[in-house]
């Protein structure tokens, strides 16, 4: 299970990486500004509107035919991966900002048919590793459609390598076969929510969802997914062009900063999965926040010094590893939060808002860097990581209120 899981949150990993990490360097050196690279980002919207149908994968004539649904979409992925070979950048954007959001839109709803897979199945004690797989498989996709673009491209080049991502996606696609059959989870309670089929009655349940999340005794846990990350992703943002303004090569960029990166990222979600099941929900959230204010502590030193080789990169495999074991701690958490019988449409909702962390923080992180310089924004970052502190005393009982259906009625 764990292993098919990792399998397809790489596929989506493999076009984040090329959009995030090869596209930012390569518009970079074209001369973008930060804010500009930052609302090259927005083309990434699918990751926060697939809320809107999600309940697709909720359906009850869709949810028997889920693996068939997450292989077309595989395979779709594939095929726009792959178009990428066939088409120009700089100085011509719109072709890459074309394909760059039809991949987005792709993956988001593959994402949301494979969380309600592990929503359904993962118990309360897999949860923290059943995310850990998702977070180490999304950054093994990220490594090579962003690190694996930049360091090889120009040895085997930019056509052959992006075929090549294709072809893996397609492969990973073999992953929906291993999954475990959709039932609920031991420890899911009973639901009363009654199936709905109708365009409209689609919406009905979204709005009923979106009631839920919005209710005083459930609330908490929508404002924990929106800022829980927020800081990391405004600090985050603004690495990739600090490198290119720093001199850093490509090559350099690709296998230090992005496949280090990388790695750190995936050692640090697994740090996440054992907080997660070590320290329990509450304290491995409180512990994660204050790893992301103190990663961010030394990518000030770096920007302040000049991006020396040795320091930046150590810092950045810092920022990458406390980012890894945010994320497995707060989606495990949201899990926790989830109604078992609505996971694909409530999970969606929740960490649609820590999607719309990412395009929030990469913007306001840019803008103060563009506005006030680097070392400013990273300050701004380094605070933002403690704001959730004072949201997470209750957690466990906030929670209890989310996964259950009442407030939704």
């Amino acid at each position: 299970m764990l292993a098919a899981l990792s399998l397809l949150y790489a596929a989506q990993g493999i076009p984040f990486g090329f959009a995030s990490d090869y596209l930012i360097v390569t518009l970079r050196h074209a001369g973008l500004s930060r804010t500009a690279l930052a609302a090259f980002g927005f083309l990434q919207l699918p990751w926060q509107l697939k809320a809107l149908w999600a309940s697709v994968a909720d359906h009850p004539r869709v949810r028997p035919r889920a693996r068939a649904a997450l292989l077309a979409l595989q395979l779709t992925l594939a095929a726009v991966m792959a178009s990428y070979a066939f088409v120009h950048g700089p100085p011509t954007l719109a072709p890459w900002c074309a394909l760059t959001a039809v991949a987005a839109f792709v993956a988001a709803t593959q994402d949301v048919f494979v969380d309600a897979f592990a929503v359904r199945t993962l118990t309360a004690h897999e949860r923290g590793w059943g995310n850990s797989a998702q977070v180490a498989g999304y950054r093994v996709g990220m490594l090579l459609g962003g690190g694996g673009m930049l360091t090889l491209a120009g040895w085997l080049g930019v056509r052959a390598m992006l075929l090549a991502c294709g072809a893996l996606i397609a492969l990973a696609a073999l992953g929906a076969f291993a999954l475990r059959d959709d039932e609920p989870a031991p420890d899911a309670a009973p639901s009363h929510v009654a199936p709905r089929t109708s365009a409209r009655a689609h919406f009905a349940e979204l709005g009923a969802v979106l009631r839920h999340v919005a209710h005083p005794a459930t609330r908490t846990v929508a404002l924990v997914a929106v800022t829980y990350k927020l800081g990391i992703h405004a600090a985050a943002g603004l690495i990739k062009p600090m490198l290119v303004d720093a001199g850093w090569t490509n090559t350099h960029i690709g296998g230090l900063a992005v496949s280090l990166g990388a790695a750190c990222a995936i050692a640090g979600s697994l740090a996440g999965a054992a907080l997660h099941r070590w320290l329990g929900e509450r304290r491995a959230l409180v512990t994660g926040a204050v790893l992301h204010a103190l990663a961010v502590l030394p990518l000030v030193a770096a920007s302040t010094l000049g991006c020396p080789r040795a320091l930046t990169t150590a810092a950045i495999g810092a920022e990458h590893f406390a980012s890894g074991a945010g994320t497995t701690v707060l989606f495990a958490a949201l899990m926790t939060a989830t109604q078992r019988e609505r996971a694909a449409l409530h999970y969606t909702v929740l960490t649609s808002f820590n999607a719309l962390a990412i395009g929030l923080g990469g913007l306001l992180g840019a803008a103060l860097g563009d506005r006030l310089g680097v070392t400013a924004a990273y300050l701004f970052a380094a605070a933002a990581c403690i704001a959730p502190l004072p949201l997470l005393g209750r957690w466990a009982e906030h929670a209890a209120h989310s996964a259950r259906a009442e407030y939704a009625r």
